[in-house]
């Protein structure tokens, strides 16, 4: 049957629905290619953009979240706001913690207060002290276990002891700062520290052992290790290369349009010039060549394969 039989008015009316079909599909593929294809990878780009936007938010929130959270546990463990309470609080604070740790004559020296602020805001107030006395190893070793124990915005920034002679004890000085911020919980009161905080754990216990195994006038001598037992060295036979320190690949030429390397057996004199596939004797030692390249040639001998840069000797392998 020829479709295009147009003779007979059923013909026609199929002719022209075959025509009609034909002129639709031709309007109507390029519209459903642009809503189907480029309007979903348009929302596809669009969608990915927004989700890289959340993830940068949501990261930004995190950040600022952990900055908060850091931040609320300063101002939890700040000295209190008022600068008089501050002072006054913190030094009763260590003159009280050196007599509990056993540190006898002990005297405080405050120091300077510096004041951290940008135009008209205050950030924080950092407070300097120096506490005097003697102890034992053991007796500042516990003062500086609970000291840090407390968890106030405090911390040691130095420590100096001084032997006495003819004493177990020593003279110490530690010098001590910290800080009041202007949010803190109170401006009155230090912050509570409970017995549970304070408790003696494992960790402080093997901690406090090492420092009283340590004679700290004296140099530090590391422990001694146990000599490692010596190994007999493995008897080899003579280096089967023995020539291959006067063996040395000279140049690499193409002969032909095909690489050709050039070698020099000074030992013997010899002087060979090999294609790729070829062999040569190195002592008793046979050696095939098995690829040349610009600067370097592989060889196989002895079942392994081994590289030579040009210049080099066949001592020089890689």
């Amino acid at each position: 049957m020829n479709l295009f039989d147009i003779s007979s008015p059923q013909k026609r009316e199929r002719f022209l629905l075959i025509a009609a079909g034909a002129v639709f599909l031709i309007i109507m593929v390029p519209i459903f290619h642009r809503i189907f294809i480029t309007e979903i990878l348009s929302l596809r780009k669009t969608r990915n953009q927004y989700k890289t936007e959340i993830e940068k938010y949501e990261n930004d929130i995190k950040h600022k979240t952990e900055i908060k959270n850091r931040l609320d546990h300063f101002i939890t463990r700040s000295l209190p706001s008022k600068d008089d309470f501050a002072k006054s609080l913190y030094q009763n604070y260590l003159m009280d913690l050196a007599g509990e740790t056993g540190i006898r004559e002990s005297r405080i020296d405050p120091g300077s207060v510096a004041v951290a602020k940008t135009q008209s805001k205050t950030h924080y107030n950092k407070y300097t002290f120096t506490l005097h006395g003697k102890g034992s190893l053991d007796k500042v070793a516990e003062f500086l276990r609970r000291f840090y124990k407390a968890d106030y915005l405090h911390l040691v920034r130095k420590v100096s002891p001084r032997p006495i002679k003819n004493s177990q004890e020593m003279d110490v000085s530690i010098t001590i700062e910290a800080l009041s911020l202007p949010q803190a919980r109170s401006n009155r009161t230090l912050p509570k520290i409970d017995d549970l905080q304070l408790a003696v754990t494992d960790n402080d216990k093997t901690m406090l052992k090492r420092i009283m195994e340590r004679s700290l006038f004296s140099a530090f001598v590391p422990a001694r290790t146990q000599p490692e037992p010596r190994v007999r060295e493995e008897i080899r036979p003579p280096n089967r290369f023995d020539q291959s320190p006067y063996c040395y690949v000279i140049a690499v030429v193409e002969v032909n349009g095909k690489p050709q390397v050039w070698i020099d057996l000074r030992t013997e004199g010899k002087k060979f010039r090999l294609y790729e596939g070829e062999m040569f004797q190195l002592g008793n030692v046979r050696c095939f060549v098995r690829k040349i390249e610009f600067d370097r040639v592989q060889f196989e001998a002895s079942g392994g394969f081994y590289t030579i840069k040009t210049g080099k000797s066949f001592a020089e392998y890689e």
